[in-house]
C-alpha cells in the first residue's frame, strides 16, 4: 500500500526574487512524508519540504499557471533536468513572452488517488491562445448579430404591411377567423359569427320626446316644463342646489361641473315662476300655491364655451387662427380630410350627417383637433357616430351628426368648446354670420385648403332662399341660408359639418354647413342646417348615451339600421 498521499501546497512564490504571492502562478502537488527534500527545497523552499515532510521514493506534481503542469521526480527535476522553479519560471516566459504574470483562475480535475481517495486537485492545461483582432471578433460575433437583428426587422416590417393591406381591404372576424370585404361591412347584413362587423358602425338614432329642461338666451335661466299642464315654468331660485343643477345638465347630455346663480326676474318676464324639485334624473316642477318668495331666477352654466383668445379681424375667405376657433376640427377618413366640425365638449363633436353616407365603419374615422393646419396635429379615435334617420325620398333634410370620442379632450388655448344656441333664439335678416373651414376656395377648381379659412357672410331671408330664381322651395324650416347678396363668399367642398357662427355674449354655432348649388353664387347661398331645430336631438344622444356607455348595451331602438 503506498503510503505518500497526495498533499497541496500552497502560497509558495515561484517568482525569481519575488516574495510569495497569495495567488501563485503556480500550485504544487505534493506525496507525503518526505525522507529528503528535493532540490526545489534546496534552493529556497526548504520550510514547505519540511511542512510537507519530505520521504525518499515520493513523487510530486507541479502545476503552472492554469494550462501547463510539469510531472517531476522526486529530485525537483524534469525530463529537462530543469528544476522545478526554473521548469514553472519557464513556462510562465513562454505564456508571457519576457516575464511570467500571476494567473488567478484554476480548475479542479476531480480525480482521486487509488491509495488514499483524496482528490488531486490538479488543473486543466490547455495551450495558449492569441487573443482575438476587434476585426476578428466582430466578423465572428458582431455580424452574426446584426444580420439576426435585421432579419427580425424584416420579418416585423413585411407583418405590419400584411396588416395595413388586410385592414384596408377585409374586416378580420374573430371566431372563427373570417376575412369580409370592406364593403360588406356595416351592409345590415352579419358576416361575422358573432355579428362583429355590423357593431362598430355609424347608428341610426331616432327622434325622442322633448326634454323637460331648457336654457332661455334671457341670461341662461332655467326653465322646466310642468308635465301636468304642459307648459313652461321659469325655476325660482329659492331651494335651488348643486345637486339639482347637476341633474338640469346631465338632462341635456353635459358630465361637466355646472355653475348657477341668482339673477332678478326681468321686465319681460312671461313665463310663471315656480320652485322646481327632482331626483337624480330629471327636474320635476313642485305644485304648490307658494309663490317664488325671493323673486330671483336661476341662471345656470353647464359648461364653460364660446370664448377664443382672439376675435376675428378679417373678412371674406383669409387665413385664419385656431386661437379664434378653438372648436374648429377636422373629420378624416383614411387619414383624408372628409368634413369639418365643432366641439361641443370633451367627448362630442357637431357635424353633419351627409358626411358618413359613403363610410360607416366607424374604426376608420379619426377626429384632428387643436390647429388652424391639416397636415400637423395629432388624431384622436372615435367611438361612436350617430345620425338622425336618414330620408332617401329627400336627403337633404335631417342634415346633422354627432361624433363621441373614444378619450375626453384636454381643453387649452387651441382646443376649447363653442355654445350652443339657446332654443328662443331667433335670428333676423342680415345677422351677421361666420363660417369656417379648410374646403376648396373655387367651385370645381384647385384643391382643398391645407391653412384654415374664415368669412363672414349674413342670415339670408327663408323667402328669398326659396324664390324661383333661387331654391324654389327646397329649404325647409330646419334650414337657414347665408351668405352675400352679391355672391362671392360662401362655404364650398370640404367645409360641410363645420360650423356656421353666431356672437352675442358668447360664439354660438346656430348652423351645419349642408348643402349648396355651387359655391358663393349671388342667387344661391350656401344652406345650413339649423341647430335650434335639433337641440332636442342633440340632449337625448348625449343623456342616452351616457346612460349606455358601450355599444352592447344600446337598446334595439338604437342599433344601426
Amino acid at each position: 500500500m503506498d503510503n505518500c498521499p497526495w498533499k497541496d501546497l500552497y502560497g509558495w512564490g515561484l517568482h525569481q526574487g519575488r516574495a510569495r504571492s497569495s495567488e501563485p502562478p503556480c500550485r504544487l502537488q505534493m506525496r507525503a512524508p518526505f525522507t529528503k527534500p528535493p532540490l526545489w527545497a534546496e534552493r529556497g523552499h526548504a520550510a514547505v519540504a519540511s511542512q510537507a515532510g519530505y520521504k525518499e521514493g515520493c513523487r510530486f506534481l507541479l502545476l503552472c499557471g492554469t494550462r501547463a503542469q510539469t510531472l517531476l521526480t522526486h529530485h525537483g527535476e524534469n525530463s529537462q533536468g530543469q528544476s522545478s522553479v526554473q521548469a514553472c519560471v519557464s513556462l510562465q516566459k513562454e505564456r508571457h513572452g519576457t516575464q511570467a504574470t500571476e494567473t488567478r483562475h484554476t480548475t479542479k480535475i476531480n480525480q482521486q488517488d487509488p491509495a488514499s481517495n483524496q482528490p488531486l486537485n490538479s488543473h486543466d492545461a490547455s495551450p495558449p491562445h492569441k487573443p482575438r483582432r476587434p476585426l476578428e471578433t466582430f466578423k465572428k460575433v458582431g455580424i452574426p448579430i446584426i444580420a439576426a437583428l435585421l432579419s427580425l426587422a424584416a420579418i416585423v416590417i413585411v407583418a405590419i404591411l400584411i396588416k395595413v393591406i388586410l385592414d384596408k381591404y377585409y374586416f378580420i372576424c374573430s371566431h372563427p377567423l373570417t376575412f369580409v370585404p370592406r364593403d360588406q361591412v356595416c351592409d345590415g347584413h352579419p358576416d361575422c359569427a358573432l355579428g362583429e362587423d355590423e357593431e362598430q358602425c355609424v347608428q341610426n338614432f331616432s327622434e325622442r320626446p322633448a326634454m323637460s329642461v331648457r336654457l332661455s338666451k334671457d341670461r341662461s335661466t332655467l326653465q322646466v316644463l310642468d308635465q301636468s299642464t304642459g307648459t313652461w315654468v321659469s325655476a325660482c331660485f329659492d331651494n335651488f342646489t348643486e345637486a339639482l343643477a347637476k341633474t338640469a345638465c346631465g338632462q341635456m347630455g353635459y358630465r361637466s361641473q355646472p355653475t348657477f346663480k341668482a339673477v332678478t326676474i326681468g321686465p319681460n318676464q312671461d313665463l310663471d315662476v315656480a320652485e322646481v324639485t327632482g331626483n337624480s334624473q330629471e327636474l320635476q316642477v313642485q305644485n304648490t300655491s307658494r309663490s317664488c318668495l325671493s323673486g330671483l331666477l336661476v341662471s345656470l352654466h353647464c359648461l364653460a364655451c364660446g370664448s377664443g383668445q382672439k376675435m376675428p379681424r378679417v373678412v371674406g375667405g383669409e387665413t385664419a387662427s385656431v386661437e379664434t376657433w378653438p372648436w374648429q376640427v377636422s373629420i378624416q377618413y383614411n387619414k383624408q380630410h372628409i368634413c369639418g366640425g365643432s366641439i361641443l365638449d370633451p367627448h362630442w363633436i357637431l357635424t353633419a350627417a351627409h358626411c358618413f353616407r359613403k363610410h360607416l365603419d366607424v374604426s376608420n374615422w379619426k377626429v384632428r383637433a387643436g390647429s388652424d393646419k391639416l397636415s400637423d396635429f395629432p388624431s384622436l379615435p372615435v367611438a361612436k357616430i350617430f345620425v338622425t334617420e336618414h330620408n332617401t325620398s329627400y336627403p337633404k333634410e335631417k342634415d346633422i351628426a354627432l361624433i363621441k370620442l373614444q378619450s375626453p379632450l384636454t381643453f387649452s388655448g387651441t382646443i376649447r368648446p363653442i355654445c350652443l344656441p339657446f332654443p328662443d333664439e331667433e335670428l333676423t335678416p342680415a345677422t351677421p354670420l361666420w363660417v369656417i373651414g379648410w374646403g376648396f376656395t373655387e367651385q370645381n377648381e384647385g384643391k382643398m385648403s391645407d391653412i384654415l379659412l374664415q368669412a363672414t357672410v349674413q342670415l339670408i331671408d327663408s323667402m328669398r332662399c326659396n324664390a324661383e330664381d333661387a331654391y324654389q322651395g327646397e329649404v325647409t324650416e330646419e334650414m337657414l341660408c347665408a351668405g352675400i347678396p352679391d355672391g362671392g363668399v360662401d362655404t364650398c367642398q370640404g367645409d360641410s359639418g363645420g360650423p356656421l357662427m353666431y356672437h352675442s355674449d358668447q360664439w354660438q354655432v346656430v348652423g351645419i354647413v349642408s348643402w349648396g348649388y355651387g359655391c358663393g353664387g349671388p342667387s344661391t347661398p350656401g344652406v345650413y342646417t339649423k341647430v335650434t331645430a335639433y337641440l332636442n336631438w342633440i340632449y337625448s344622444v348625449r343623456q342616452v348615451s351616457m346612460a349606455y356607455p358601450t355599444p352592447g348595451a344600446l337598446p334595439p331602438s338604437l342599433l344601426p339600421r
